[in-house]
C-alpha cells in the first residue's frame, strides 16, 4: 500500500506545472559542433562544411593566423565573415585568403530571437592551410639563359619581392619589385651561374605566391672572336665560313691561330655544303686554316639541327673543333667527317650532340699520301641512332699509318642501331696509336654486327697503350655470329660492365653476362627508351641518362 502510494504521488508531480519560472530572456543557440567542421581549401579560399543549428538565422565566422580565444580582441588581423547576416547554410566559402598560409578559425550561430552561441573552433583550436599559389607562368625557353632569366605572372597582381636561391644554398638574395615590374607582371633576374638549379618565389611581403625551379643552360663557350648566326640564315655554308673568319681575323689581329664560337639560334635548321663555283653542285664545307671552332646550339627550345647535305672538311691546322648542342640528319654526305687532305687537329670533340642516320662514319680518315693527325677524339653526352650502316665503323681510321688519332674517348653516350651491319665501332688499320682508347658509361643496343671486331688495328702488331671499358651495357646484338672482340696488341680491360642474353658477342671477356634480355632490362628499346627497369640490374651503369629511378 506504501508503495501505490509513493507511485501515485509521483505521476501527479509529473503533471503539475514546475514550481520554478524560466527567464526567456537568457535563452542560448546551441554552438556548432566544431568535431563536424571540415574544411577544403584553395590557394586563396577555404570551403567550410558544418552541421547547422536549429533555430539559428545566419553564422558569423572569424579567421586568422594567430590562435583565436573566446575574450580576445578582434583586430584587424582577423577576418570576419557573415556579419551582414548572408552566411546562412553550410557549406561557406571564405575568400580572400593568402596561399600556403595556416590560419584559425571558429564560427558561432546567431537569432533574433535568442542569444547568440557560443563560439566553436575548428579542430579543437587547431589550424587549417591554404594551397601554395602559383601566379608565376612557365618559363618560356627563349627567356631563359646561362646567367639570367625572365620571369612574368599575371600584372597588377599584389607582389613585392622575388628571392632566388640556388639549389646548394650557397647563394640566396631578393630581387625588389618596381612598380614599372609589378604593372608588366614581367622581372628579369640576374647574376645566374650557367648549368645551375634555383629556386625562384614571389612574394607580397612574407605572403608566398608563387614558386619556380629553373636551370640555366650551358654558357656560350669563351673564343677570341664570338659570332650569333642570324636566325635567317638556312645555309652553312663556305662563303659564311670564309666571312666568319675575314671578321675573326680583323678582330683579333691573329691569322694563324685563333679561336671562334659561332653560336646557333635554338631551333634553327641548317643545310650544311658549299657551292662549287664550276657547276654549282654541294661542295664540303672547310673550316678555315688556323681557326680553331665551336659550333655551339643556344639554349632556349630543340637543339638547331644540321642537315648534312656534305662533310665538314678539317683540312689545315686547328687547335681545336668542338660541336656542341647540335642534332645531325644526314641528307647525303653519308660522313660527318671524310678526311682526305693533311690536317693537324688538337682536339676534335662532340659533346650533348644527337646523330640520326649517318650512315658512313661519323669520323673518318681516308687512306691517301696527305699526313693527317688528331691527338684527341672525344664523344661525350651524345646519342647515336641508325648510323653507320653502310660498310664503314663508326670511328674510322683507316690510312695505314698516313692518319693517326692518337686518343680516343666516348663517354655517356647511348649507340642505338649503329654498325649492326656496318663495320666495326673503332677501327684504326695497321698503325699504333700514341695514347689511349676509353669506353665509359656507354649503352649499346643493336650494335656490330656482320662478324666484325669491336674494336679493330687490322693485326695484333698494331694498338695503343690500353684500352679501357668501364660502366658501360651491351644489349641485343644483331646476330650470334659476331664473335669477334678487340684485335689490338693492347690487351683490354673491363670495369663494371654488363651485357644482356641476347648479347653473343663472348669474345669481350670481361663483360658480366645478365639473366635478362634487354627487353626485360630496358623499358622500350625498341622505341629507344633504355630507361632501366626497376629490379634489374642494380649498378649504376651504362648511359646516365638511362639510370633507373629507384
Amino acid at each position: 500500500m506504501l508503495a501505490v502510494a509513493l507511485m501515485g504521488l509521483s505521476l501527479a508531480s509529473c503533471v503539475d506545472k514546475n514550481d520554478w519560472d524560466v527567464d526567456s530572456s537568457t535563452s542560448r543557440l546551441f554552438a556548432v559542433n566544431g568535431d563536424g567542421v571540415t574544411i577544403t581549401t584553395t590557394e586563396s579560399a577555404a570551403t567550410v562544411t558544418f552541421t547547422t543549428v536549429p533555430d539559428a538565422e545566419y553564422y558569423i565566422f572569424q579567421v586568422s593566423k594567430d590562435s583565436l580565444y573566446d575574450d580576445m580582441d578582434v583586430g584587424s588581423s582577423v577576418l570576419k565573415y557573415g556579419e551582414d547576416q548572408s552566411l546562412t547554410s553550410s557549406p561557406v566559402v571564405l575568400d580572400g585568403l593568402d596561399g600556403d598560409s595556416k590560419y584559425y578559425l571558429r564560427l558561432k550561430a546567431y537569432s533574433s530571437t535568442l542569444s547568440e552561441s557560443r563560439w566553436s573552433y575548428y579542430d579543437d583550436g587547431g589550424t587549417f592551410k591554404t594551397k601554395a599559389e602559383q601566379i608565376f607562368n612557365d618559363v618560356e625557353s627563349s627567356d631563359l639563359f646561362d646567367n639570367e632569366v625572365t620571369v612574368t605572372w599575371t600584372a597588377s597582381l599584389s607582389v613585392t619581392h622575388i628571392l632566388v636561391t640556388k639549389s646548394d644554398e650557397s647563394e640566396s638574395w631578393t630581387v625588389s619589385l618596381s612598380d614599372e615590374e609589378i604593372a608588366a607582371g614581367s622581372c628579369t633576374i640576374e647574376g645566374l651561374t650557367a648549368t645551375s638549379t634555383y629556386s625562384v618565389v614571389i612574394y607580397n611581403n612574407d605572403v608566398k605566391r608563387g614558386t619556380l625551379t629553373i636551370t640555366t643552360p650551358a654558357a656560350v663557350p669563351s673564343a677570341d672572336y664570338r659570332y650569333y648566326l642570324d636566325e635567317s640564315v638556312t645555309e652553312l655554308s663556305q662563303d659564311l665560313m670564309d666571312e666568319i673568319a675575314a671578321l675573326a681575323i680583323e678582330a683579333t689581329g691573329e691569322s694563324s691561330n685563333y679561336s671562334v664560337t659561332i653560336a646557333v639560334n635554338a631551333g634553327q635548321e641548317l643545310y650544311v655544303h658549299g657551292t662549287s663555283d664550276t657547276d654549282g653542285s654541294a661542295t664540303n664545307v672547310t673550316i678555315p686554316d688556323g681557326m680553331s671552332v665551336t659550333f655551339f646550339g643556344l639554349a632556349g627550345g630543340d637543339a638547331p639541327t644540321f642537315y648534312m647535305t656534305k662533310n665538314f672538311d678539317i683540312e689545315g691546322s686547328h687547335s681545336f673543333i668542338k660541336f656542341q648542342n647540335i642534332k645531325f640528319v644526314e641528307d647525303g654526305a653519308l660522313y660527318m667527317i671524310n678526311q682526305s687532305y693533311a690536317c693537324t687537329v688538337g682536339e676534335f670533340t662532340y659533346e650533348d650532340c644527337e646523330f640520326t642516320g649517318i650512315s658512313r662514319s661519323i669520323f673518318r680518315m681516308q687512306n691517301g699520301t696527305y699526313t693527317k693527325s688528331v691527338e684527341t677524339l672525344n664523344v661525350t653526352n651524345c646519342v647515336f641512332t641508325d648510323m653507320c650502316t653502310n660498310g664503314y665503323s663508326f670511328i674510322h681510321i683507316d690510312t695505314s699509318g698516313a692518319g693517326i688519332v692518337n686518343n680516343i674517348n666516348v663517354t655517356s653516350c647511348t649507340l642505338d642501331n649503329v654498325c649492326s651491319t656496318g663495320k666495326m665501332f673503332i677501327y684504326h688499320k695497321s698503325a699504333d696509336m700514341g695514347g689511349d682508347i676509353t669506353v665509359s658509361d656507354c649503352t649499346f643496343y643493336y650494335c656490330f654486327g656482320n662478324g666484325n671486331y669491336f674494336i679493330d688495328f687490322g693485326s695484333t702488331d698494331y694498338g695503343c697503350n690500353s684500352i679501357s671499358i668501364n660502366n658501360c651495357i651491351f644489349a641485343n646484338q644483331p646476330d650470334a655470329n659476331t664473335t669477334k672482340g678487340v684485335r689490338s696488341s693492347a690487351t683490354p680491360t673491363y670495369s663494371n660492365s654488363y651485357a644482356t642474353s641476347d648479347f653473343y658477342n663472348t669474345k669481350l671477356s670481361g663483360l658480366t653476362w645478365l639473366e635478362y634480355t634487354s627487353a626485360q632490362l630496358f623499358v622500350d628499346p625498341e622505341n629507344g627508351d633504355f630507361t632501366i627497369q626497376d629490379g634489374t640490374l642494380k649498378e649504376e651503369t651504362g648511359d646516365p641518362r638511362w639510370y633507373t629511378s629507384e
